[in-house]
């Protein structure tokens, strides 16, 4: 199904995309709006991407994508607490800010470390359709209150022109990832809400055995994003065990602490590293 995006106002942002405010990509000269107060979060405690500001700290856009390429530039500042740009924070997996771009039927995902130029951090990103989009900026605060949470913050941008809606594929137990399969080890069952679980994928090469080759990538053998598909809610599987702790699992299992917050449908995107490689796998769970 196609769908267009028309060159309308960015104020009417708002009709795409609910319960969020948003800046005008195009208007690179204006002012950042006011910051909040110090603690205040849109959303309560919990940082998930879908406000442009907690505790205090707040991301200021410069320039968001404003057109389809591989390689279109991005750059955004974070404002801390005490209204000056905020560019020292603690390691989150040896990065220390992580870049997330998602398009809102959840059909396209990247995840890039963006690079600091002064005050301001640059990434070149893929725009691969027209469409709402929504970047994810995390970072832990150094010597912040929030320990080593990590904050999350969030601002749409939108694509305009001719976009093909991707429906969101129904669960399934194994799916492709370039030349390695990977399979859910839970199969296709439901996960619970607000309960903690834990989730397994076991990687297999082309001609089905495990590999035993996984590489530390970010500090861990994988790394696990997770979207609700109706909100964009971002959220993080975390491994039971980090890569400087152990050996890479000889039968190629990658294990997983879940605790999903809200009930719904939500799309896993999970990394992992072979051969000097990032591979990339995704499946659809249902939380119940």
């Amino acid at each position: 199904m196609t769908r267009r995006i028309p060159w309308v106002p960015l104020v009417m942002v708002g009709l795409f995309v609910a319960a969020v405010a948003y800046v005008n990509p195009f208007d690179a000269g204006r002012d950042a709006p006011p910051r909040p107060a110090a603690g205040h979060a849109a959303h309560g405690d919990v940082a998930d991407g879908l406000s442009d500001n907690h505790d205090g700290y707040l991301l200021s856009p410069v320039a968001l994508p404003d057109r389809r390429g591989d390689a279109i530039p991005l750059a955004f500042r974070i404002i801390g607490p005490g209204g000056a740009p905020a560019t020292a924070f603690d390691a989150v997996g040896s990065e220390p800010l992580h870049l997330y771009v998602l398009r809102d039927d959840l059909s396209f995902y990247q995840h890039l470390h963006p690079t600091l130029a002064g005050d301001t951090w640059t990434a070149a990103v893929k725009v691969p359709d027209g469409g709402v989009y929504r970047l994810y900026a995390e970072f832990v605060p150094k010597g912040g209150a929030g320990g080593q949470h990590p904050t999350v913050l969030g601002t749409p941008f939108v694509i305009a022109g001719d976009t093909r809606y991707v429906p969101l594929p129904a669960p399934a137990s194994r799916v492709r990832a370039g030349r390695f399969t990977v399979s859910r080890l839970e199969g296709t069952a439901d996960a619970a809400a607000g309960r903690p679980d834990i989730m397994r994928f076991q990687v297999r090469d082309a001609r089905g055995a495990p590999v035993t080759a996984l590489e530390p990538y970010l500090g861990v053998y994988a790394h696990a994003s997770v979207f609700d598909s109706t909100t964009q809610r971002l959220t993080h599987l975390h491994p039971t065990t980090p890569a400087n702790t152990r050996a890479a699992p000889a039968d190629g299992v990658l294990t997983f602490h879940t605790q999903f917050p809200q009930r719904g449908r939500h799309r896993v995107f999970l990394q992992f590293k072979v051969a000097g490689a990032v591979h990339q796998a995704a499946f659809t769970v249902i939380v119940r």
